[in-house]
């Protein structure tokens, strides 16, 4: 009974060791000086879950059509994960956030495979996240109001991510985040 409890405790203790999600995502490498043609790691890993989700839903005695719905709230969840793993990033340059997008692009085309929806009006909301950073800083707070879809956490990770890479004044990040308050 104790090796088995002492290897519990062990696989539990490992697998809460494992960066997760939000980490791998926020730590990844944006600040890269040139884009290449591959992705980050972490999508892979997306596409590796939902397609264990997928293979548990279809092997569940579950109706086809709740099936595609439970794929369709995947697809969501998937992109809400996304953007609140973005919104973590601290560091970031153009080409990261082009790498973003790639990495969007690559998880789009995997996701199809899964799923008979159309995948990309689900990412719609990821892509539109990610484009945000290339705004002036005179829009940020026009945008927070008109994308309520968006948590105030994700925004305000948005804007000092913005702020820090653009070189924003501490004043200027300081009136913004107050405008949207």
């Amino acid at each position: 009974m104790a090796d088995s409890e002492s290897s519990t405790t062990a696989t539990v203790a490992a697998e809460s060791s494992k960066p997760t999600y939000a980490d791998r995502i926020a730590n990844a490498k944006w600040e890269v000086k040139e884009l290449g043609l591959e992705h980050n790691g972490y999508v892979d890993l997306l596409l590796g879950e939902f397609k264990h989700y997928k293979m548990r839903i279809a092997h569940g005695d579950i109706q086809k059509e709740v099936q595609d719905l439970l794929l369709e709230y995947g697809l969501e969840n998937v992109a809400e994960t996304l953007i609140e793993c973005l919104s973590r990033v601290k560091r970031c340059i153009d080409e990261g956030r082009a790498l973003m997008s790639l990495d969007l692009q690559v998880l789009i085309n995997g996701l199809k495979h899964f799923v008979s929806i159309d995948v990309k009006p689900k990412m719609q909301i990821v892509e539109t996240f990610i484009k945000a950073y290339y705004l002036p800083e005179t829009e940020y707070v026009h945008w927070s109001r008109a994308h309520q879809e968006y948590s105030k956490s994700q925004i305000v990770g948005l804007i000092n991510l913005v702020a820090t890479m653009k070189g924003w004044k501490r004043k200027t990040r300081l009136e913004v985040l107050e405008k949207i308050e």
